[in-house]
């Protein structure tokens, strides 16, 4: 496929491109490359950077990209070198729930999308004999007797993954990505999602004015790999990563000409087919111009990067009102406020931000790095929080050794730098965070307070004070069979917790050592009493024998609106029973509340499904919605009603 310029286009991914530094032999420099007795150039490939962004007068953009085109294209396969605040703002009391999301304002991409009156759901893949799937969103219209009618059905392009929709006023968004996201170093094999030449992120954006009448107004199409996204208001924010490949190169060996010319064929490459493009409606342009992408200003005319990270900025309204920012590091995931955007990604083993503005156009702001990294247990987002102007994080050091370290580290800006200005365990806070071989398995940020669960054999819950944010501390630590994979803060000094029950009979006593490791006996939903932070206390909980929740890895999952005697619940689960000596599953939606005044957790009913009555399996994207007295529980693509008391008959599937 041939670009504007007539050039081989950059394809949209890069194939196998896992590396480590790389050395070739002799050197080159930005403004006058010189290859000495026309040897090859001697460049290394940089792995995520902590120095600050911006332009250096030791290298371009465009020559950085090329270098590293250049190391990549001429080693093939290497081993890759490891090398805001949660309900601040007052938010009137809904009468129906709305996506969980872990800040007040941003709101998180999800398959279904309330309003009151009308649900739009986004279909999920159907495996069958008749194998094969295709993608659209249904609108479903809310009756007077909360029954629900499809009254129309959008479709959305087949092969491409529903990332999430965005519901704001008149504009329902879209979002579809060829493939998950991948972190580079994951991209090991030949049949890595990388070498796709149509890893894109898609936005349909549709007028929902007439919701039985839905109207797709804009297709947008961005070069890039989907590594999150958020909503504000009325703009929309992503984070993609964009990895150039040049197609129709010169074959290379690895003679010294060869090489050379190679590389010269790369320096003459007009700069403007290394950058994504934006399609809107057929329209396609750069969606920036490479000369203005950020660089690490310690990068050296020998150093070469091919990773752009991509902020983008759209205006659902009028999408045509965009902006974008390039920076040439590398991304896994990010932390958003109403604020600012904070990106993150492993560097051997430390974890390196960059902090990105999002006032007005979307601005790069510093970066720098703490010790340790985030884990897999928990999600990245909920161990960072943004405290007075701090960024707050959560690492962890030495994950796959026997007895890990936690820190929580608080970083200022300063310039262009992040710059850690405390951190915890400390000279005088030396208190670890977790026991002895214990992980961490949920944070959660709440006002001045940081909530930490660690886990091996018993479930530390701690609480950390942070209202000198310079002067973390522990205030108070509760110990208790399980863990808590999810946590979820109230008003009045209650915290939700959602995880496993654990087999206590071989937990030890204190100071005792653990000889076996508890076997998980069930989904657990527990109660916390932390008021007093110096002392906190399990009030009540329930346990699911032989089940699991989603909300454990998913908080999207947990429906909750707040009412005017506390909160109300509403929780999917997959449960394993015994039946004649064979083993079947149970689906099903518990709907629990949380009575703020007497300081109780009740169970009030559960809708149980089998999956004999549908062609969809797992509850992964299981959903629900609580309006008033009524509940909605979205199994699969099927949707049910139901009333919020014990008994209530189940009606649908809608």
């Amino acid at each position: 496929m041939k670009s504007k310029h007539g050039i081989d286009k950059i394809s949209k991914c890069m194939a196998v491109l896992i590396f480590s530094t790389c050395i070739i032999t002799a050197c080159s420099n930005d403004s006058d490359p010189i290859i000495i007795d026309s040897q090859p150039p001697e460049l290394s490939l940089t792995s995520a950077s902590s120095a600050p962004l911006g332009s250096t007068s030791a290298i371009s953009a465009d020559r950085y990209i090329k270098n590293g085109l250049y190391v990549i294209g001429t080693q093939g396969l290497a081993e890759f070198n490891d090398g805001g605040s949660d309900g601040a703002v007052a938010q009137p009391t809904p009468e129906f729930s709305s996506t969980n999301t872990q800040i007040s304002g941003v709101d998180e991409a999800d398959r279904i999308e309330y309003d009151g009156e009308f649900l739009y759901v986004a279909s999920l893949p159907i495996w069958d004999s008749q194998s094969g799937s295709e993608n659209s969103v249904r609108v479903l219209k809310r009756d007077a007797d909360f029954s629900l009618q499809t009254i129309a059905e959008v479709s959305i392009d087949s092969d491409v993954e529903v990332s999430g929709m965005y519901l704001h006023q008149d504009n329902l968004g879209v979002v579809t990505r060829a493939f998950g996201y991948y972190p580079l170093e994951d991209a090991l094999t030949v049949s890595s999602p990388w070498q796709n030449p149509d890893n894109d992120t898609q936005i349909d954006i549709i007028d929902v004015t007439v919701p039985a009448s839905p109207e797709k107004t804009h297709h947008i199409n961005v070069d890039g790999g989907l590594i999150s996204s958020r909503r504000i208001g009325n703009d929309l924010y992503l984070a993609l990563q964009y990895v150039p490949y040049v197609d129709g190169l010169p074959t290379v060996t690895s003679s010294d000409s060869s090489l050379v010319n190679y590389y010269r064929y790369l320096l003459q490459l007009d700069s403007d087919v290394l950058a994504p493009q934006i399609t809107i409606n057929d329209q396609t342009l750069p969606l920036y111009d490479i000369d203005d992408c950020l660089l690490p200003e310690n990068a050296g005319p020998q150093n070469g990067h091919i990773q752009m990270v991509s902020v983008l900025k759209i205006d659902m309204a009028s999408p045509e009102n965009y902006s974008a920012l390039c920076m040439v590091v590398e991304a896994n995931g990010l932390f958003m406020t109403s604020e600012n955007m904070y990106l993150h990604a492993q560097q051997n083993n430390s974890t390196v931000f960059h902090k990105v503005s999002l006032q007005d156009d979307v601005t790069y702001q510093a970066s720098g790095d703490v010790n340790g990294l985030f884990g897999w247990r928990s999600a990245p987002q909920f161990k960072m929080a943004e405290r007075d102007g701090h960024l707050v994080a959560v690492t962890s050091v030495g994950l796959w050794q026997e007895d890990p370290e936690h820190y929580l580290h608080v970083l200022k800006q300063q310039g262009s730098e992040l710059v850690e200005v405390a951190t915890l365990p400390n000279e005088n806070e030396n208190t670890p965070i977790g026991k002895p071989g214990e992980d961490i398995y949920a944070v959660r940020f709440h006002e001045d307070k940081a909530y930490v669960v660690t886990f091996e054999q018993i479930d530390p819950l701690y609480v950390i004070d942070l209202s000198t944010v310079d002067a973390p501390m522990i205030q108070g630590e509760l110990n208790i069979p399980g863990f808590s994979s999810y946590l979820h803060p109230m008003d009045n000094g209650l915290l939700l917790g959602v995880g496993q029950q654990v087999n206590a009979a071989n937990i030890p006593q204190p100071g005792a050592q653990p000889t076996t490791t508890p076997v998980e006996e069930g989904m657990k939903v527990s109660l916390f009493d932390v008021l007093d932070p110096e002392n906190p206390i399990l009030l009540e909980e329930y346990v699911w024998a032989d089940s699991y929740t989603p909300v454990e890895y998913d908080h999207r999952a947990l429906s909750v609106v707040k009412t005017e005697q506390g909160y109300r619940f509403a929780v999917p689960s997959e449960s394993w029973t015994t039946v004649d000596e064979a083993w079947t599953l149970q689906y099903s939606l518990h709907m629990l509340e949380v009575d703020s005044d007497t300081r109780t957790l009740s169970l009030v009913d559960s809708v149980e499904k089998s999956p004999d009555e549908e062609n969809y399996y797992g509850s992964y994207d299981d959903r629900s919605v609580l309006h008033d007295d009524h509940v909605y529980y979205i199994r699969g693509n099927s949707v049910f009603h139901t009333l919020w008391q014990a008994g209530a008959p189940v009606t649908g599937p809608f």
